[in-house]
């Protein structure tokens, strides 16, 4: 009788796909608030600045976020489009997640594209150092040197999400090949010899 809207049916689109990557700068620039203040005032606690230290810290802090919050969303998204396709209720689109990480950083290109005129130069590197906070250290070791690597980090969520949506898809968890788990018929063995004693 009511059709079911697609949003609770869990299916994303390559939109909202790529609104969450790019919700994951929208929130490096706190978390980059924070760690900068953080860093400022490490004197009150008896710890003396040192030059640098305030990039180095950020572009740590917010790379780990970063990283992880794209690639848990990315793998979340390709094991409900599985379960999406197994029931028939959605299609299977090998392209959605490399489309959606290249929308997300539209923004970026495009200040990548600034930060290489000469006229709107430093204002675009100020705007894209804000966006790619996690890439801020690399800015400002490399920026007068090599122009170009303000395009680097647009080539990281592609392949990140990419390769998060595909592994989530064929539901394959990082954490088991990371760390090493009994096989199945050990862990029984063990319940049985447990409960027995």
């Amino acid at each position: 009788m009511f059709r079911r809207r697609v949003e609770e049916s869990g299916n994303t689109t390559v939109f909202r796909f790529a609104c969450r990557i790019f919700f994951a700068h929208i929130v490096n620039v706190l978390i980059a608030l924070v760690v900068y203040f953080l860093v400022e005032n490490l004197q009150l606690i008896g710890i003396p600045p040192v030059e640098g230290l305030h990039a180095v810290c950020v572009t740590v802090v917010c790379s780990v976020f970063y990283l992880v919050f794209v690639y848990i969303h990315s793998w979340r998204i390709g094991q409900r489009d599985y379960n999406l396709v197994l029931y028939g209720r959605a299609e299977y689109r090998k392209w959605k997640p490399l489309t959606a990480a290249a929308v997300s950083q539209i923004p970026g290109l495009l200040l990548a594209v600034l930060a290489q005129l000469p006229e709107g130069g430093e204002t675009g590197r100020q705007i894209a150092s804000i966006f790619f906070f996690h890439f801020s250290w690399f800015f400002a070791r490399f920026k007068e040197t090599f122009p170009p690597i303000y395009f680097v980090p647009i080539l990281i969520p592609p392949v990140l999400a990419t390769a998060a949506y595909h592994m989530g898809y064929r539901g394959i968890y990082l954490a088991n090949k990371l760390v090493y788990n009994l096989p199945k018929e050990t862990k029984g063995r063990d319940k049985g010899k447990s409960a027995n004693r």
